[in-house]
């Protein structure tokens, strides 16, 4: 499905067909792309830009649909990696600029429950380790 360029997040980068891709929920996906481009918020003197979810009912595209500072998306790549972290070694990263202080919830039923889901629920497991290997790939691409 071609994501719409007429709302408000005007799609510059776009990833369509996306729900064939989506991970466990590939083919039941409400998700049917990912986009990079003008904010919803931009403004023509200070232009910024996103990171937006496209959600599709199957009528009309989801008001559902997320928008978010690129920033906050690779920030939360980054604790994504913290929590698998946690995962297999039950330590937390400590971030150098004292800025991203990571804690952890004081509730052991969900501390195990993320555990389980990360390391030992197979599906799960396999498409964050092919998510993470492309990240991985493209931050070696532009130099980090």
């Amino acid at each position: 499905m071609d994501i719409p360029n007429h709302l408000s997040h005007k799609p510059i980068i776009k990833l369509e067909k996306y729900s064939f891709i989506d991970g466990e929920y590939a083919g039941k996906t409400d998700t049917e792309g990912l986009s990079i481009g003008l904010a919803m918020w931009s403004e023509d003197e200070s232009p910024a830009l996103s990171a937006k979810v496209w959600r599709h009912t199957g009528d009309k595209w989801s008001r559902q649909s997320e928008e978010l500072p690129l920033h906050r998306v690779i920030d939360l790549a980054c604790l994504i990696c913290a929590s698998k972290l946690f995962a297999e070694t039950e330590t937390i990263p400590v971030d150098t600029d004292n800025e991203f202080n990571i804690t952890i919830a004081n509730n052991q039923k969900l501390i195990d429950t993320l555990k389980k889901v990360l390391e030992s629920d197979k599906d799960h497991k396999y498409n964050l380790d092919l998510s993470l290997k492309r990240l991985s790939d493209y931050l070696k691409k532009i130099g980090y």
